[in-house]
């Protein structure tokens, strides 16, 4: 057993230096962030929001950016709270905003995916962005990605945690790392995910592919969307820079960071099971490490030795490239493997995955 784990361990070694030296080398920035007279259509996804919903359309209303260029969508996911009442006194004040009452599982779609289908329908322009209801936009965000969309058929957008919320060092670390790889893919082979938090499209391009509809049920529409793009041959980019970032709100508690993981894993094993299966070890090193010292101190040493360095190797790059800096100790690595490790527990134990309440 040692002699195998040595050999995953020393591929998934060689694999991260390669992606390491990759993102280093061989980073794509955006050909231009020029500005485009274009209009667009900005969607938001609600669902019980009344706590976060005004901090992202303020945000939203200061973007350096024509408003009158622009309408921001907020469709209401059938929320139990003020979320609706929010909107509509929003609507009265900017004729850029307009809510949508969105209806439930329309042509038998679910969850997000759902609510996107619904928004894009009612939207009227071609550039549309989508950006979640628990964040907020820097100033460029909606400059910088309709820019991008000139030259991209879909853009993954770049998401940081917001500093004023729960234990961010510890989310911002693993959201660091998990770019890191995203960045470092898409720029030397191709995308394996994308941020459906933070995320942008052509419309001819989505009606090319079938858009949310033809996916069918699924609580991983953003992936899903993606791969569509990749098979029909469209352009896709992942944006890591300064100039557009967005903010979500950490996960409010240890188990709303476990709840988010499995749905992560329902992601990955669902479009990318064979990237899914070296995933699973490069996440779970913590485990392994001190499973493997009971046989072999050395072989353990050695992983656990792996799962420190290279990841804040990857969170040190991607904070020199956005300009970001956290608070950074050398336990967050193991901190996210442990919570890793019970997500897949728990995915194995329940098998369903949670989104805004729901259960798929």
């Amino acid at each position: 057993m040692m002699v195998v784990l040595s050999i995953i361990y020393g591929v998934l070694v060689i694999v991260e230096l390669a992606l390491i030296i990759s993102f280093h080398f061989k980073f794509k920035k955006p050909s231009t962030l020029a500005i485009s007279d274009d209009n667009a259509s900005i969607l938001v996804c609600a669902r019980n929001e009344e706590d976060n919903l005004e901090r992202c359309l303020d945000s939203l209303l200061a973007s350096a950016l024509d408003l009158k260029r622009v309408e921001i969508l907020v469709g209401d996911d059938n929320s139990t709270d003020k979320t609706w009442e929010i909107i509509q006194n929003y609507e009265k004040v900017h004729p850029s905003i307009r809510g949508i009452k969105i209806q439930d599982e329309k042509d038998g779609l679910i969850a997000k995916g759902n609510v996107l289908a619904q928004l894009v329908d009612a939207a009227h322009y071609d550039k549309i962005l989508i950006i979640d209801a628990d964040m907020k936009v820097s100033h460029t965000w909606m400059k910088t990605m309709r820019g991008l969309l000139n030259d991209h058929d879909m853009v993954s957008g770049l998401t940081m945690i917001d500093k004023d919320f729960y234990r961010p060092s510890i989310q911002f670390f693993d959201w660091a790392v998990v770019l890191h790889s995203m960045k470092a893919m898409a720029d030397a082979w191709q995308a394996i995910s994308i941020l459906g938090n933070n995320m942008g499209f052509n419309r001819k391009a989505y009606d090319k592919v079938g858009g949310f509809k033809d996916l069918g049920p699924t609580d991983v529409e953003d992936l899903g969307l993606q791969r569509r793009f990749q098979k029909a041959g469209l352009k896709t980019f992942q944006y890591l820079g300064a100039e557009g970032q967005a903010f979500t709100k950490a996960q409010n508690g240890w188990k709303e960071m476990l709840i988010q993981r499995c749905r992560w894993m329902n992601g990955v094993f669902t479009h990318h099971w064979l990237l899914g299966i070296p995933a699973l070890f490069a996440r779970l090193w913590v485990m392994v490490s001190l499973v493997s010292m009971y046989f072999d101190i050395q072989t353990g040493f050695l992983i656990l030795c792996y799962g420190l360095f290279v990841n804040w190797i990857k969170y040190t790059q991607v904070v020199m490239k956005t300009k970001n800096s956290y608070i950074f100790a050398m336990y967050l690595p193991a901190v996210i493997s442990l919570l890793d490790t019970f997500a897949l527990i728990r995915v194995i134990l329940f098998g369903k995955v949670s989104w805004k309440g729901r259960k798929f």
